[in-house]
């Protein structure tokens, strides 16, 4: 609270102090180059696939496409896709038959071949839990085996028990027959 927040203007005996000006110089192109780094930062769009590639379905105005032949000098016989409302000004597809055809097939192509990537893992998954199935079938079959070691003696004591019980049961039922 005692500070003393008052500022004096320098006057013109004041000896300048070169080291403070300096200094701010150079924090100050030091701000402008960490500033220029981030506004020359341009930002990147994700590429987009063109909604115009393979054979067009509908024109821009909602019609559907046609295909004409040209009959210029330097494509004569060549076909394209074109719009039948082509002649009232307004913006209409127009694109290389071949071209388009070319494209279709390009897609068609990559679309195969992730659909074969596809297949592959697939089949590559069933190798895998067929491998699984033999594993734990082979883990039942052991448990099972260990079970009836372990129930092996029960059971011949149970048997035994019985066979006890068996020669009782006859021993007295003859000798109630026996009796009467």
């Amino acid at each position: 609270m005692g500070q003393d927040y008052s500022y004096t203007q320098p006057s013109s005996s004041d000896e300048l102090d070169l080291t403070y000006l300096l200094e701010s110089e150079a924090q100050i192109y030091k701000d402008e180059a960490e500033s220029s780094l981030y506004i020359a930062e341009s930002f990147q769009y994700t590429p987009s696939p063109e909604a115009d590639d393979g054979i067009p379905t509908t024109c821009y105005c909602g019609s559907e496409p046609e295909i004409a032949t040209s009959h210029t000098h330097k494509d004569p016989g060549r076909r394209y896709y074109t719009c039948p409302n082509v002649d009232d000004g307004e913006c209409h597809i127009w694109k290389w038959w071949d071209v388009a055809v070319t494209e279709e097939m390009t897609e068609v192509k990559r679309q195969m071949r992730l659909l074969k990537d596809q297949a592959f893992q697939c089949d590559q998954n069933v190798v895998k839990l067929q491998k699984t199935v033999c594993e734990l079938q082979k883990t039942v079959c052991e448990q099972k085996k260990s079970v009836w070691e372990v129930k092996k003696p029960y059971m011949r004591i149970m048997v035994s028990v019985l066979t006890v019980l068996l020669c009782f049961a006859v021993m007295y039922m003859s000798g109630i027959s026996s009796k009467t």
